[in-house]
């Protein structure tokens, strides 16, 4: 009994480890089956910790979905601040990161849906939405092209479009995430050229 006991206690996570697990037990159950099925009792069985540990971590389940999102946009920002070499290839991490880490966006898109309901969860979702303009801003900026807010709605339209269809079809449709990739590069060449002509040639 005694070295089971011993056991027992070695598997718990320690109090940094409990957190992260919760964390990634969210990411993973809501990717998986939907934001309607995150319950305490759920996650805290994902997690494999306890009911107490959870509440002990956070205060309710929209606090664990704040923390959640926060790693996944630390994980997507990772892959945003890769030089992507120019800005025809502003998208070109997409796909990479698509096929890394499928669950990413499987949980943001769940969690976007219910930001329809939820005033906490929108503010969340506008926040982590301004970190791809702002690498769009960067973009733009390196690449010498003139700052265009409206062309940086479009841009990040279109990168969560590429996204979205990635979650909804899966990885059956990889090969159609791969074409969207090289149709956005063609488009953001033409567009880099249309830019950059000068004045007295435009529409000649």
């Amino acid at each position: 009994m005694a070295t089971g006991s011993k056991r027992s206690e070695q598997a718990k996570p320690s109090y940094g480890e409990g957190r992260q697990a919760l964390v990634r037990a969210a990411i993973r159950l809501v990717a998986r089956d939907g934001l309607a099925k995150l319950t305490y009792r759920s996650l805290t069985a994902e997690a494999g910790v306890s009911q107490g540990s959870l509440r002990h971590h956070f205060p309710n389940l929209n606090a664990v979905l704040e923390a959640s999102l926060e790693l996944c946009l630390e994980t997507t920002q990772s892959y945003l601040r890769k030089p992507s070499g120019s800005f025809e290839d502003l998208f070109a991490h997409l796909a990479t990161s698509l096929r890394e880490h499928p669950e990413i966006p499987a949980f943001q898109t769940e969690v976007f849906v219910g930001a329809r309901h939820e005033p906490d969860l929108k503010e969340l979702a506008l926040r982590h939405q301004e970190a791809y303009r702002e690498r769009t801003r960067t973009a733009l900026a390196d690449a010498g092209l003139p700052y265009d807010e409206d062309l940086v709605e479009i841009l990040v339209a279109i990168a969560e479009g590429i996204v979205y269809q990635r979650v909804v079809f899966g990885a059956d449709r990889a090969h159609a995430t791969d074409r969207q990739i090289a149709g956005s590069r063609r488009l953001l060449s033409a567009l880099t050229a249309a830019l950059t002509e000068p004045a007295g040639h435009q529409g000649g």
